[in-house]
């Protein structure tokens, strides 16, 4: 194993754990001691690879926030041309994303209330109305984009909420009604005018 491997095998460690204390405890327990607890490395293995917490954090938020826009991207991209077909495959490839890893749903509301967080969620989340609004101008018949960034925006509050009761093991909602339910609210609400 070369040092950089191995390297990179202790930030991979360490970006897990912070997830995984993350989604326990809340954002505040990710400290530097939680962290290199749980991945099993010492306090200077982490100071090598992070300079804080924070650090720490910021990084499982924007490659989170990557993945899922990538996947998103992709799955719209090979989605029908139709306005509920390219919202049914965003709404898929998400449900799909967090399918795999549950843990990722924590970064999606514990961010507001993390100080260096919290404008990196409010950027993403205008980032991912407006690829919504981008993909929407390129159906027929579009409102206009400020309109659906507003509706995106809207949307995107019911999505948290509807992802956080899907995960809750006492809720009704499933993955398939965030699906179903959820592409024919997205494409109302992105039709207003």
């Amino acid at each position: 194993m070369t040092k950089d491997s191995a390297g990179a095998d202790v930030r991979a460690s360490l970006l897990d754990a912070g997830l995984q204390v993350w989604s326990d405890a809340g954002w505040a327990a990710v400290t530097p001691a939680a962290v290199c607890a749980a991945a099993g490395v010492d306090d200077a293995s982490f100071h090598a690879e992070f300079a804080s917490a924070e650090d720490l954090l910021i990084e499982i938020f924007d490659e989170g926030t990557e993945e899922r826009a990538a996947l998103v991207l992709v799955a719209m991209d090979a989605a029908g041309p139709g306005r509920g077909e390219q919202i049914r495959a965003c709404l898929d490839a998400y449900t799909s994303y967090l399918l795999q890893d549950p843990r990722h749903a924590v970064v999606l509301v514990e961010a507001i209330g993390c100080p260096p967080l919290r404008g990196r969620r409010r950027r993403a989340n205008t980032g991912f109305g407006a690829l919504i609004a981008g993909e929407t101008a390129k159906l027929p018949n579009p409102p206009p984009a400020e309109k659906v960034q507003v509706a995106a925006q809207f949307c995107l509050g019911g999505l948290v909420e509807l992802t956080l009761a899907w995960l809750d093991g006492t809720s009704p909602v499933t993955r398939g009604q965030i699906v179903d339910h959820g592409t024919r609210l997205f494409e109302s609400a992105l039709m207003t005018r």
